[in-house]
């Protein structure tokens, strides 16, 4: 039996998804979700990175790349709006690099 981190990584594992997302998949609340994803983000898998997609305004394109936040902003600091693309989160491989 997996824990909820464990099955969390294997989900993110899979490519990037929401916390909304993981919360459906999963059956845990978002905002459990954002708990064990900023536990993630600290102490990744051995081999394995966590990634994070910036959220962006769908009104005006602004992308929160500063942010260092999991949780999705509430607002554009541009443009004011409320319509705004969740962040994504992903666990990606580390690679190898050839020399």
């Amino acid at each position: 039996m997996q824990t909820v981190r464990q099955t969390l990584r294997e989900a993110l594992g899979y490519g990037p998804r929401s916390s909304l997302e993981l919360s459906r998949e999963l059956g845990l609340p978002e905002k459990e979700i954002l708990a064990h994803l900023a536990h993630l983000a600290r102490a990744p898998w051995a081999g394995w990175r966590f990634h994070l997609t910036p959220a962006q305004c769908k009104s005006c394109g602004f992308v929160f790349a500063k942010r260092e936040r999991l949780t999705p902003p509430s607002r554009c600091p541009l443009c004011k709006g409320q319509s705004i693309r969740r962040p994504r989160y992903a666990m990606e491989k580390i690679g190898r690099q050839s020399l």
